[in-house]
């Protein structure tokens, strides 16, 4: 018998995300839980049942998998709902390519897309999302809550940080450190150290801002 799974977030992600679990045989997706859909509004033929408050609902553990590509938006939102009654699964995609599955580490919550390759000796923290494509080095840490958009290139001995955006199709080169609640912007190509709170962009990629939040 599948295992029943809650979905927080019915937009975009949410919906690649319902697309995954329907991939997998361990789960049967029983409805979003959103803050700004209305409760019985469908998505993808699964039901919205409300806010965080429908958690409530339940007396006994749940799965729920959270489906924010912003890595804030996603800290907030495990903080809100995490407690005894609430299970943080990893999701991973059946064509997802472990290399050397014995050395690599996955943190609660955390979801790995359709095509992505990990090879070996890797840490993930909790809730870290390495969306469709990816390729992640040796050696490399991904914070938790960290977000890793399609197409990206992690080489190896990387550390990324916490709560860190790294844009679609953007490249980190080895032995890189990419501060806490940095953003890396989409194509871009990361030859030097990145520190906390910032916004890089560009071939090679350079400082445009800080992160205010």
């Amino acid at each position: 018998m599948k295992e029943p799974l809650l979905i927080y977030g019915a937009g975009g992600l949410g919906k690649e995300v319902l697309s995954l679990v329907r991939a997998l045989d361990r789960f049967e997706p029983i409805g979003f839980l959103d803050d700004s859909l209305a409760a019985g509004t469908l998505v993808k033929g699964v039901q919205v049942l409300g806010g965080v408050e429908a958690l409530k609902a339940f007396d006994k553990p749940v799965h729920v998998v959270i489906a924010f590509g912003d890595p804030v938006m996603k800290f907030e939102a495990a903080s809100k709902i995490k407690g005894p009654r609430v299970i943080f699964p990893v999701l991973k995609h059946p064509s997802v390519i472990l290399q050397d599955e014995a050395s690599i580490a996955v943190g609660e919550g955390s979801i790995l897309c359709a095509g992505s390759v990990l090879t070996t000796d890797i840490r993930l923290g909790a809730h870290v999302l390495v969306n469709l494509n990816c390729t992640i080095g040796h050696d490399t840490t991904l914070g938790s809550c960290t977000s890793v958009m399609p197409g990206v290139n992690v080489a190896g001995q990387v550390a990324i940080g916490n709560c860190v955006l790294i844009g679609s199709g953007s490249s980190i080169m080895n032995r890189i450190t990419i501060g806490n609640l940095s953003k890396i912007g989409m194509g871009a190509v990361v030859i030097h150290d990145v520190p906390e709170r910032v916004t890089a962009v560009g071939v090679p990629a350079k400082i445009v801002s800080s992160v205010s939040k």
